[in-house]
Parts: C-alpha cells; sequence; structure tokens
C-alpha cells in the first residue's frame, strides 16, 4: 500500500528512549549491569494521526514530561519530512530488580542524570 506498517511505530518509540536515555548520560545496560535494575513496559497508547509513506524521512522527538518516581513515561512524536505530525506515543516502563524480587523507585542515580532537564532558571 506504500504506507509504514502500523505494528513498527513501537519499535521507533524504542529508538527514541534508548537515544533520549543516551543522551543524558545513561543507558538501559547500564542501568542492569551495573546497578542490577531493569525497565519493563508497562503500558503504551499510540495516536495514529496520518500515514508515513515507505522511503519517507522520519523525525522522532522523544521527551519526559516529569521527573520518574515509580514509573518513567516517555513521549514520543514522529514527524514527516514536510514536518506534519504522523503519530504521537506514551510508553509508560516502571523499574525492577533484575533479580525479578520486585518493584522499586527510579533509581537516585537516574534521577541525578536528569535533574539538570527539570530545573528551571
Amino acid at each position: 500500500m506504500g504506507f509504514l506498517y502500523y505494528g513498527h511505530y513501537p519499535s521507533y518509540y524504542e529508538v527514541g528512549r534508548a537515544e533520549l536515555m543516551r543522551h543524558v548520560g545513561f543507558t538501559y545496560r547500564d542501568l542492569e549491569a551495573d546497578y542490577g535494575i531493569m525497565m519493563p513496559v508497562l503500558s503504551m497508547q499510540i495516536r495514529y494521526v496520518r500515514p508515513a509513506l515507505y522511503d519517507e524521512e522520519l523525525t522522532l522527538v522523544t521527551t519526559l514530561k516529569k521527573m520518574p518516581a515509580q514509573s518513567m513515561s516517555f513521549y514520543t512524536e514522529i514527524f514527516n519530512e514536510q514536518g506534519e505530525l504522523l503519530n504521537g506515543g506514551t510508553v509508560r516502563l516502571g523499574f525492577i530488580k533484575s533479580d525479578k524480587s520486585g518493584s522499586i523507585e527510579c533509581p537516585d542515580v537516574l534521577k541525578e542524570k536528569l535533574k539538570p532537564y527539570f530545573e528551571v532558571s
């Protein structure tokens, strides 16, 4: 049909989340290997506005609107080459110990990395 398959959008959200974490100086691998914490997806909401076309260059904008506590919500918008909004989604992740012994709050080390982005000048 010439359109991007609708099921691929969550994969783009994952790219946006991973790059946001990398941008603030932290990776999922750091969290798991160094701190024994995993971040499972708890929920996802997707809003389809207009279709992306094959071979169309897309721009992802992923943000955090609030400091994480028990969970962390990533907001992603996907735009086409003309800057039109194609898709928007929210993915909420929790924090659990790698041994799966239970959920925990956002680790302080991650909050410290995020803190400068939430400070008001």
